[in-house]
């Protein structure tokens, strides 16, 4: 009899000996809608019974009704542990790909890695759409890309916990027995606040270089503190982080800026020696204690939150901005190096540039000509070069009248502090011009003495622009 539950089909199997030698399951429990399910605790470990973890409980528990072993794996452990509430949830398995797609059918599963055994579960969990990734246990084999094996063997759980990174992600979890299953001393590195490598950190580095920059993210995001060894392997490898695609270093880097630990982060990165090679234009700026402390305290100044990675970039890159006066050449030469290293958009690149240039007309908005601030508060950019200021107005331990003059401005109506222009192109051809490049100008020039209060009406504008037009301006 074929029975369907949350979006998978499967038959009906008698339970006897489900998995043979280690446990017998009791019948499973039919609802009124006649729906297989079982009556099965909420673990300790995830007090929050979650779509994506039900769903994922789901799956593990299907996979042990058909007689294979099962466990949660990885991040999601991890962040239990810690007492975060894991959002994505990862399943571990003896059972291969083409087991997998047996046990979920074809409708319910998609193949997005399986020379490497991992297949994508997908349905519905109380109408919402859940998605997991089920990976075989595997070991691994010569990584010649630095990046992926080049061959896998599919393997016990012990030896998949082996060839994971960081002892911290090598954790498994049985959601049936309700239990953590730890190979590789993860749960105590986690108690003692320590990110360790798996085994040989030099091996674990040389399988895949972005480690390095992972392990600084991982310590930074968790508050852990580096294990001297996996450390020292970062400084000895360092340089090879630039057989790293710049993508993924812009992935990474991005996580670690976006990050309230973005500081710590940062100061790892230097100390370690790795903005060497992914920032190399500023590194030797902070090779001196005092000197990195100064550069870098923008970045200890941002809010204590999750902030876009632009701002924290700007921040990065606005002492430096100072120190060459503001030369807008100097900055764009810089942010297009470093767009082209990390791969990043032009929108980022955008913000960052807007930022470190108009961060300072925000602080002394209170004390500049009006024209000169109120194009700010109008760009789409303005919430950016804001969080930049504030920053730099604390990181100077001064007032912040002027931040605080610029949103009192933004309560008023927006036809107070951004009123219509007086003049547009239409006036200027019916007062006798040609269209041309002089229309910008003038324009311009007409705007700014209207932010400024010179002109007050459009009769005066005109009359402005009748008398530059007979002096030939």
């Amino acid at each position: 009899m074929a029975i369907e539950r949350c979006g998978f089909r499967y038959r009906k199997r008698s339970n006897r000996f489900p998995r043979s030698g280690i446990r017998v399951r009791k019948p499973p429990f039919i609802d009124h809608r006649g729906l297989s399910f079982r009556m099965t605790p909420r673990p300790n470990l995830y007090p929050q019974a979650t779509p994506e973890k039900q769903f994922a409980h789901e799956i593990v528990r299907r996979l042990d009704e058909r007689g294979f072993i099962a466990y949660f794996a990885g991040g999601c452990v991890r962040d239990a542990i810690l007492g975060n509430d894991p959002h994505d949830f990862d399943v571990a398995t003896n059972a291969t790909t083409d087991q997998v797609r047996s046990v979920f059918g074809p409708n319910q599963t998609r193949a997005v890695g399986e020379a490497f055994g991992v297949v994508l579960v997908h349905g519905k969990w109380h109408g919402q759409k859940c998605q997991v990734e089920v990976a075989t246990f595997r070991s691994d084999g010569a990584y010649s890309d630095g990046r992926r094996p080049d061959w896998v063997v599919f393997t016990s759980p012990e030896n998949d916990a082996q060839r994971r990174d960081f002892t911290i992600n090598g954790l498994f979890y049985d959601p049936i027995e309700e239990k953590v299953i730890d190979y590789v001393g993860g749960r105590e590195d986690l108690e003692r606040k320590v990110l360790r490598a798996i085994g040989n950190p030099e091996a674990r580095i040389g399988e895949d270089k972005l480690r390095m920059l992972r392990a600084i993210r991982f310590a930074a995001r968790f508050g852990l503190a580096l294990d001297p060894n996996t450390q020292q392997a970062i400084v000895r490898n360092a340089e090879q982080i630039q057989a790293v695609s710049g993508e993924r270093i812009g992935v990474e880097l991005t996580k670690i800026l976006e990050h309230p630990s973005r500081h710590w982060a940062w100061e790892k990165l230097v100390g370690t020696g790795l903005t060497q090679y992914v920032i190399p234009e500023l590194h030797s700026r902070w090779t001196d204690a005092s000197q990195r402390e100064k550069e870098l305290s923008l970045l200890r100044q941002l809010p204590k939150t999750p902030v876009l990675f632009p701002i924290s970039l700007a921040a990065i890159l606005y002492p430096w901005f100072q120190e060459i006066s503001g030369q807008r050449l100097e900055l764009e030469s810089m942010a297009a190096a470093i767009q082209d290293r990390w791969k990043l958009s032009n929108i980022e690149m955008d913000v960052v540039q807007y930022a470190i240039r108009n961060a300072e007309v925000l602080v002394q908005g209170e004390t500049l000509p009006w024209s000169l601030v109120q194009p700010v508060l109008t760009s789409r950019f303005f919430e950016p070069a804001l969080v930049l200021a504030e920053a730099i107005a604390r990181n100077r331990e001064v007032p912040v009248r002027g931040i605080e003059y610029c949103r009192s401005k933004l309560q008023s109506p927006e036809s107070f502090w951004n009123p219509r222009p007086f003049l547009d192109g239409s006036d200027l051809v019916r007062a006798g011009l040609k269209p041309g490049p002089g229309f910008a100008t003038l324009l311009a020039r007409a705007r700014q003495m209207q932010l400024d209060g010179d002109l007050k009406s459009k009769e005066e504008a005109v009359a402005w622009l009748k008398t530059m037009i007979d002096h030939g301006s």
